[in-house]
């Protein structure tokens, strides 16, 4: 994410009621049936962006596609944000009103609503990518697969004739978003070190006084890029080191084709063929990436330079050896943990939640992506779309 390049955006999640009774078509006598949909509370940078939080609400347009039980679309249309009292974008989202949709053939079974759709949904499939779920375009999506009961006319609004399905659909985003939203160096402090030398386990003291340095850049890593409903993600990103990678501003990927991350997955002010400091805190503002959770555990990269220390040391070198810290360039975030101290795996991250770290650097040895070691101290607090809290930690061992 270059400088000059619009702020990341993620939307909080929009919440509904679901209906779970079990009553079937049996009994439908009429020929007019009529279906009320309901929606409640719709509503890139090199720099940190406005921090969002899951009041934010950026939703420009749905699109609702009632469905057969196969999923075969019987009625599609497209609503439009709209401050018009008339608007159907107001009676969609009024929750004492709703849109109703007349003279609905009786098979329908699904009401399936998606939010800034663009043209990633076709036939009810989404196929969409990570470039393009950045800013207000991040999608939404929803379903009510049990329109059951169904309550015979009138029913407000616009009283009309048959029968009427009432379907309550919950929109949540289809991706998450991790938030650093300060970033320090532990000037002072210890911590114990493990690392496995031959069969055995061994354990070093490190303790350090006066440390500084800067961030050059923030790098996401290991995502995957595509994203299929009803299907799989699919290409997954990842870079094992730094080298032919971070180059002129830029966050590349060797895949098929080789992929330039750096307006999305990256953090660097580029400039004079120089990368310019970045701010480490910067008040309301956070350093922001959206992901789509999967099988696949992100990580972060902090590419730091300057780093210097007034005291290093370690009770066993062999374990951790100080004389190496002259070499360290990264920080390489690799593990999160729960407010319990669990250590979180990929399917611990959820969509449409906005997960918020503050960072505190320590001395380490990391010199390259690969070097992983476990060299930041994070505090995470999370202000979710679906609430909840978790705390990351990080364990210190080679």
């Amino acid at each position: 994410m270059k400088i000059g390049n619009y702020f990341l955006m993620i939307l909080a999640s929009v919440g509904f009621l679901a209906c779970n009774d079990s009553v079937g078509d049996e009994g439908i006598e009429s020929d007019s049936v009529s279906v009320s949909v309901a929606l409640n509370n719709l509503s890139r940078a090199s720099g940190p962006t406005d921090i969002v939080t899951k009041d934010t609400k950026d939703i420009e347009s749905v699109t609702i596609n009632i469905t057969d039980a196969a999923n075969t679309v019987i009625v599609n249309r497209q609503i439009n944000k709209s401050t018009d009292l008339n608007s159907d974008w107001v009676k969609l989202t009024d929750p004492l009103q709703g849109l109703k949709f007349v003279n609905i053939p009786q098979s329908v079974a699904k009401v399936y609503v998606y939010g800034n759709p663009g043209s990633d949904v076709v036939s009810n499939v989404i196929t969409t990518n990570l470039t393009d779920q950045q800013g207000s375009a991040v999608m939404y999506y929803g379903v009510d697969e049990d329109l059951t009961p169904i309550n015979p006319e009138p029913i407000d609004p616009n009283p009309t004739s048959g029968q009427t399905y009432t379907a309550n659909v919950s929109l949540v985003p289809i991706v998450a978003r991790l938030q650093i939203k300060s970033l320090t160096f532990k000037a002072d402090g210890n911590f114990e070190f493990t690392r496995k030398i031959g069969n055995e386990s061994k354990k070093a003291t490190v303790e350090w006084t006066g440390f500084s340095g800067k961030l050059k850049g923030i790098y996401l890593n290991n995502f995957y890029y595509k994203y299929n409903k009803p299907g799989t993600l699919d290409e997954l990103y990842h870079n094992t080191t730094f080298l032919d990678h971070m180059k002129e501003g830029k966050w590349l990927f060797d895949m098929t084709s080789t992929l330039d991350a750096a307006d999305y997955a990256s953090y660097v002010n580029y400039s004079s063929g120089v990368y310019q400091d970045l701010p480490l805190q910067t008040t309301d503002k956070c350093y922001a990436f959206n992901f789509f959770p999967g099988t696949a555990l992100p990580t972060i990269h902090l590419d730091l330079a300057d780093l210097a220390v007034t005291t290093l040391t370690s009770t066993d070198h062999d374990v951790f050896n100080p004389d190496l810290f002259k070499t360290m360039r990264f920080a390489n975030i690799v593990k999160f943990y729960k407010e319990n101290g669990a250590e979180m795996t990929a399917a611990d991250f959820k969509t449409g939640t906005i997960y918020n770290m503050d960072i505190e650097i320590v001395p380490m040895l990391d010199n390259d992506l690969s070097n992983i070691q476990y060299n930041v101290l994070i505090h995470v607090t999370i202000e979710p779309w679906a609430e909840e809290t978790i705390v990351p930690d990080f364990d210190f061992e080679g």
